[in-house]
């Protein structure tokens, strides 16, 4: 099972790649900068992982980039929806909510 995560997070990863080199100078970051996020999404040696932004991510990608793609006007647009997006699906996936992670995801320009 995790060989196939692991597999499904490449192809994600390479996708959001493609989209970058269709999109030029429409680039979105979708994080947190609560300093526990990293753990929650990795896991450490006590404590399992439990992601959402890559989830977040690979939802989008494998569900709703077409369907974006195709309602938008401009490449730029393409890619800030996507990042929106994936910014929902990670408030909405996150599994803990101290009032601080779930508030802090954010998609912003760079």
């Amino acid at each position: 099972m995790a060989g196939l995560e692991l597999l499904g997070t490449a192809a994600t990863l390479e996708a959001l790649d493609d989209l970058k080199d269709f999109a030029g100078k429409a680039e979105y970051v979708v994080g947190t900068n609560v300093e526990y996020a990293v753990y929650v999404e990795f896991g450490t040696s006590k404590m399992q992982a439990q992601p959402y932004l890559r989830p977040a991510a690979e939802r989008v990608m494998e569900q709703e980039a077409d369907a974006i793609a195709a309602d938008a006007e401009s490449t730029e647009e393409v890619v800030k929806r996507i990042a929106l997006a994936i910014e929902r699906h990670a408030k909405e996936e996150v599994p803990v909510d101290t009032g601080n992670l779930r508030g802090s995801i954010e998609a912003e320009k760079v």
